[in-house]
């Protein structure tokens, strides 16, 4: 797994944390400064943020989503007219901390990380802080110049299912691609393994089924199985593997594999053995490699798979691994594989 050394060789990583309360600043701060960091400011509010940031110019910025005053999403709106460094969102486990997320990262920011729930260590959260900072200090552009529909030279007939794989940036990039699959019901039933925290999957699902226009649903967690035959949109539950069979998918408790629940391979080893060459996977932006096992068992039964290019994934881990290991049929930018999903799921 691709991951940033705590203590950076080039020198201590400055980081503004902005949060409301002075316990959780003085926790993450503590904790930063152990391992090498520099908090460079830490502010109580938005206004605060916005009025001091673009002046300190960190090398990150670490913002809760829930804040009296103007809150995260608002924040990030307006420091983005005057500011374009990376913004990493803490986000608390509420159903109003979950939903400003997806609002904070329509307003411009990188990435989110969720805060730690009852139980759990703040280092966890730091974590994935961590693993993070490289790729935050890119924003990569979802849309290039030419038409997305252009040279579509993959093929889509005979495809019965498609499974998406992402992990870090892929809450941006399934938003678009969901917002550009065109408002319809899908011919074909679409599976969506993202790494994500358990609380966060069922509002994300609702959120991609509003710019689908048509129903998204979480795999449920109690493991009621759901019949593929009317071609569901599913999104796999946080800390819960997606099973598959030739009928059926389910949430199914289980082991981590490369360190994530829910997992890509998981998923793809099942839909393989059920549906071989007759279904497609995508691979979009992630860290690691999860995913990579599952596609070459694909192609060696002559499905299609493809990734994300370097020109918009936010990190080239997972969809890099696929391509070095020669088993993309196309390695295209996000605009390309919109064109190329539309039609997959317009036609089957």
């Amino acid at each position: 797994m691709d991951k940033l050394p705590d203590n950076p060789k080039s020198g201590p990583t400055t980081v503004v944390i902005v949060d409301d309360s002075p316990f959780f600043r003085y926790q993450l701060g503590t904790r930063l400064n152990r391992r090498g960091w520099r908090i460079a400011a830490s502010l109580t509010s938005g206004e605060e943020a916005v009025q001091k940031i673009p002046d300190i110019n960190p090398q990150l910025v670490l913002m809760d989503v829930v804040m009296p005053g103007i809150d995260g999403m608002e924040t990030v709106r307006k420091l983005r007219k005057t500011w374009s460094g990376p913004i990493v969102m803490m986000s608390a486990h509420s159903d109003q901390g979950i939903r400003n997320t997806w609002k904070a990262l329509d307003a411009g920011a990188n990435d989110f990380v969720a805060k730690p729930g009852a139980g759990e260590d703040v280092d966890h959260m730091i974590d994935q802080i961590v693993e993070r900072l490289k790729s935050v200090g890119r924003r990569p552009t979802l849309v290039r110049d030419e038409p997305a529909e252009a040279s579509l030279e993959v093929g889509t007939a005979g495809i019965r299912l498609l499974v998406i794989g992402a992990s870090t940036g892929g809450p941006k990039a399934l938003s678009y691609l969901f917002q550009t699959m065109g408002k319809q019901r899908p011919a074909i039933p679409v599976l969506v393994v993202q790494h994500m925290p358990g609380n966060f999957t069922r509002s994300f699902a609702e959120r991609l089924a509003g710019l689908l226009g048509s129903p998204v649903i979480e795999a449920p967690p109690d493991g009621s199985s759901i019949p593929l035959q009317s071609a569901p949109v599913v999104v796999a539950a946080g800390g819960l593997h997606l099973r598959v069979t030739a009928h059926a998918c389910w949430a199914e408790p289980g082991e981590r594999r490369h360190g994530v629940i829910p997992s890509v391979d998981v998923t793809l080893f099942d839909a393989v053995e059920a549906f071989g060459g007759q279904m497609a996977s995508v691979i979009l932006t992630g860290m690691g490699e999860d995913g990579a096992e599952g596609v070459h068992q694909l192609k060696q039964r002559g499905g299609t798979v493809v990734v994300e290019s370097r020109d918009t994934a936010l990190v080239w881990g997972m969809p890099g691994t696929v391509a070095k290991n020669g088993d993309a049929d196309a390695i295209w930018p996000l605009d390309r594989i919109s064109g190329w999903v539309k039609k997959v799921v317009t036609h089957g």
